[in-house]
């Protein structure tokens, strides 16, 4: 869920998206590697360092990739899928095929009425929602985010009331990269970090986008609960190989039903 808002709020906003974002999580679970193992630097400073690194590249996206094409979507489609590959094959040479492991920020497990669960879990999950509510008080509560969401809605009537579409895009991408950061921190934490570790990450944020609606931060939320309900019921029940073909075959279903989603927009 955490790793989807990132990819909506982007599309939300630019009606862009972004093939890069699984790298990003890539990138921050690295720099958290690197400052907070390589070279003992404490994990919080890690996690910042992680977000720092995460902005840049995604300004540098958005600088560089994004707005020479004027945020047409298919063009930015194509080049995101291209810089993702290149950011990868970058990293293999890089960090190396041997993956990395993040130490637990929180060890030990606790007894859930007789369900043991690792603190570890628990942490990323509670990360996850508090930064959900943080970024919905943002979107609805603050000049900055009053303005992103006047720059979705109509972008020329933003700029007549004074507001800069390009310093609402920048803010965007900030957002969506530290999103990504804090994502791959918690995610390296659990499962390890490898070059790789940003690809399946990003297939299932745009499978929780697409059934949540692309754009809707509530739809994201409520998609990405149920995906991972499905996808832990899928896992203990018939295997975790199976969780994919449950995840599209839900995505197909309701896309049947209803073909922009829970809570999307029309495109």
């Amino acid at each position: 869920m955490l790793i989807a808002l990132g990819v909506t709020l982007l599309f939300g906003i630019l009606r862009v998206v972004n093939f890069v974002h699984g790298e990003l999580v890539m990138l921050s679970a690295f720099a958290v590697w690197f400052v907070g193992v390589d070279q003992g630097w404490p994990m919080p400073l890690a996690i910042m360092a992680a977000v720092i690194v995460a902005a840049l590249v995604g300004i540098a996206c958005q600088k560089f990739l994004f707005k020479p094409l004027h945020y047409e979507i298919l063009n930015c489609f194509i080049v995101g899928i291209g810089a993702s590959f290149a950011i990868r094959s970058a990293s293999w040479a890089i960090f190396g095929p041997e993956p990395q492991a993040i130490p637990a920020m929180l060890p030990g497990v606790v007894n859930m009425g007789g369900v043991f669960m690792a603190k570890q879990r628990l942490l990323a999950a509670g990360v996850c929602v508090v930064l959900a509510v943080l970024l919905y008080v943002f979107l609805h509560y603050t000049k900055p985010g009053t303005a992103m969401r006047a720059v979705e809605q109509d972008r020329e009537a933003a700029m007549l009331m004074g507001i800069n579409p390009e310093s609402v895009y920048i803010s965007a991408f900030v957002i969506s990269a530290a999103l990504a950061a804090v994502g791959g921190a918690m995610l390296g934490s659990v499962f390890g970090v490898d070059p790789e570790m940003g690809a399946e990450p990003l297939l299932k944020a745009f499978i929780i986008v697409q059934i949540g609606g692309m754009g809707s931060i509530a739809g994201t939320v409520i998609a990405g609960l149920f995906i991972g309900i499905a996808d832990s019921v899928t896992g203990t029940l018939l295997g975790g190989e199976l969780a994919f073909i449950i995840d599209f075959a839900i995505l197909m279903l309701i896309l049947i039903v209803r073909p922009r989603g829970l809570f999307g927009y029309d495109v």
